[in-house]
């Protein structure tokens, strides 16, 4: 009976391929919030994961193809967490201190919302804005409309956006905020900074819901 034999290099272990891809996926991760993607490189990859260089094409093609499954993983993982948020008691504050623990606990996916949207020619531009704004643009108005007095589709909207860009722009205007207005990372963490996101939100939906009567009651 003939044996496999294992190209030099490429572990025939199942178990060892899988921690090997979880080592490139983490490296990836990683120094995602030490550069910006393009210029992040294969060998600088495979020295953080400690694994030979030609495993990044091995498991993923190229570096793209790495990059694009760890944008499919937190992806994954970051919409599940949001059924389980439609379900809360208070499902917009929910929300909030969900996007908010996520980008304190992974600042790398902070930088790439900052670099990915800021450069549009990027290869990886199109595959996060399908894998994450263009979902959150699917999941948060719908929120807002079972959990809001809001029930206008456009104005559903209009409110989604209103309140991502008010989680999200802090962390992409760090050095702004920290230096500028001395506001930290911890208290970016703190239920004070939470509630103030979620009062802000909700006043400026009493604030549509009112101007919408009023104009329907002329």
């Amino acid at each position: 009976m003939k044996k496999s034999v294992a190209v030099r290099g490429r572990p025939v272990d199942p178990n060892k391929q899988i921690a090997q891809k979880a080592k490139l996926l983490a490296a990836a991760q990683s120094l995602l919030t030490e550069k910006p993607y393009g210029q992040i490189s294969i060998r600088e990859l495979a020295q953080r994961a400690e694994i030979n260089s030609a495993m990044v094409s091995y498991y993923f093609n190229n570096k793209e193809g790495l990059f694009i499954t760890l944008l499919d993983e937190m992806s994954a993982s970051h919409f599940m967490n949001m059924k389980n948020i439609a379900k809360a008691n208070n499902p917009i504050k929910a929300f909030i201190s969900n996007i908010i623990a996520m980008l304190n606990d992974n600042s790398s996916f902070a930088q790439l919302i900052h670099q990915e949207l800021a450069n549009s020619n990027s290869a990886l531009s199109t595959i996060f804005i399908e894998r994450f704004p263009k979902k959150m643009a699917t999941f948060l108005p719908q929120l807002i409309k079972k959990n809001t007095a809001i029930k206008d589709d456009i104005k559903a909207k209009y409110a989604a956006f209103s309140l991502i860009n008010m989680i999200i722009m802090p962390f992409m205007n760090k050095n702004i905020r920290q230096n500028a207005w001395q506001i930290s990372d911890l208290e970016m963490q703190s239920n004070d900074w939470i509630e103030h996101i979620y009062q802000q939100f909700i006043y400026g939906c009493s604030a549509r819901t009112n101007t919408t009567d009023t104009d329907q009651n002329r």
